[in-house]
């Protein structure tokens, strides 16, 4: 199966139609408060997809980190990057989490964005939030069982196919259907034998393997160790217009990956909240991530070369024109 991975302005408008939703986590959402020097706060508007690793944006916002910078951040959630693209381009968020292959696409096809800052550091190769998952008594216990097997995405433009694929194909399997489905969605889909298969993250995979699913690999870690997987985006317009801004952002998600290298309990305790996981659940999530705050510009180029080598894509960008730098 070859799934085009085509992302356009309109169909990712489209997308966000259906799938994004608001939440008011991060503050008011109107107005401007008042910053650590007595001025006025930028107010900017965050796209994120819910996950275990947004621990370390949410610490950022707990302890003050974008207030030191002269921003209030907003929360808006989204089931994936597509919909994050189409508010981005839309004005209606200023950053958004974005994944490497959506990022590389949306440049592709004339949407300009640029990664602003990590989301928790680099891939980790000794841990992993994601895995490729069977489901219980599905008979599958390794890759070369998902011959003719259908394996649920987030999106079908998404680093966990490209990983997926990748790890299938090199095992011998064929006919794999691809098809997407929302993470929270996966631990039932599994369950109920909707789907032979999953590429899940935390918490959610932690859901999957409490009824029985099994771990047949880790995409991300095991292809792209200590690379670049997603980021925290803005549209190119943006950022020219608001250097300030896109710096104070890069600066407090910067400050706030390094802290939670060194205080990893207390970035778990805030999923807490925005999760609504037990403080039990959030301790026991894994934030897949070496800590270290800075864009792989090399590790997008070696997505983006896969990417070209399955056929999803027929040309190519300049991987170090996706990443911003004041």
């Amino acid at each position: 199966m070859r799934t085009g991975f085509k992302v356009t302005a309109a169909a990712a408008a489209m997308a966000m139609l259906a799938a994004c939703g608001s939440s008011d986590e991060g503050g008011s959402g109107g107005g401007s408060a008042a910053g650590a020097d007595g001025g006025e706060l930028t107010p900017v508007t965050v796209n994120i997809v819910p996950f275990s690793p947004n621990a370390v944006l949410f610490l950022a916002m707990e302890k003050g980190m974008f207030e030191e910078q002269g921003l209030e951040v907003n929360l808006v959630e989204a089931a994936s990057p597509i919909p994050v693209v189409a508010s981005l381009v839309a004005g209606q968020a200023q950053f958004g989490f974005v994944t490497t292959p959506v990022l590389i696409n949306s440049n592709r096809e004339g949407t300009p964005l640029q990664c602003v800052a990590p989301i928790d550091g680099q891939v980790s190769p000794e841990r992993d939030a994601s895995a490729l998952v069977a489901a219980k008594d599905s008979g599958i216990d390794s890759l070369e069982d998902l011959s003719d097997k259908t394996v649920a995405v987030v999106q079908l433009a998404s680093i966990n196919l490209i990983g997926a694929r990748k790890l299938i194909e090199d095992a011998g399997a064929t006919g794999t259907e691809f098809i997407a489905m929302p993470f929270p969605q996966m631990p039932q889909a599994l369950a109920d034998g909707r789907v032979d298969a999953a590429v899940i993250t935390s918490p959610y995979v932690e859901q999957a393997l409490d009824a029985g699913a099994v771990e047949l690999a880790h995409p991300s870690s095991d292809l792209f160790p200590e690379g670049t997987i997603y980021c925290y985006a803005a549209s190119n317009s943006y950022i020219e217009e608001n250097p300030e801004v896109a710096e104070g952002f890069q600066a407090a998600m910067e400050e706030a990956i390094t802290y939670a290298g060194e205080h990893e309990d207390e970035a778990k305790a805030t999923l807490v909240e925005h999760l609504d996981l037990t403080e039990e659940q959030a301790q026991a999530q894994v934030i897949p991530t070496n800590y270290v705050p800075e864009i792989n510009v090399d590790s997008i180029g070696e997505i983006q070369d896969l990417m070209l080598e399955q056929g999803s894509i027929d040309d190519t960008v300049d991987p170090a024109d996706l990443v911003w730098q004041p």
